[in-house]
């Protein structure tokens, strides 16, 4: 729906729809988002371990799945 408002520019159903995406995702986890989008995980454990420590701020107060 969202490429489909977008595309017609129907401004006002876009922003409801991508507010609808936000609430659902915020305060998720990585893995959560990812499987939401069915994003597949391309960083090895070491760089996603080296992310994790470097962006730790990122990671407080999330959900667990």
């Amino acid at each position: 729906m969202i490429p489909v408002a977008n595309y017609l520019e129907i401004k006002d159903l876009l922003d409801v729809l991508n507010q609808a995406v936000a609430d659902r995702i915020e305060n998720k986890s990585v893995e959560y988002v990812r499987g939401f989008f069915g994003i597949d995980n391309d960083f090895t454990a070491e760089e996603e371990a080296a992310l994790r420590q470097e962006h730790a701020w990122a990671y407080e107060g999330v959900d667990e799945d």
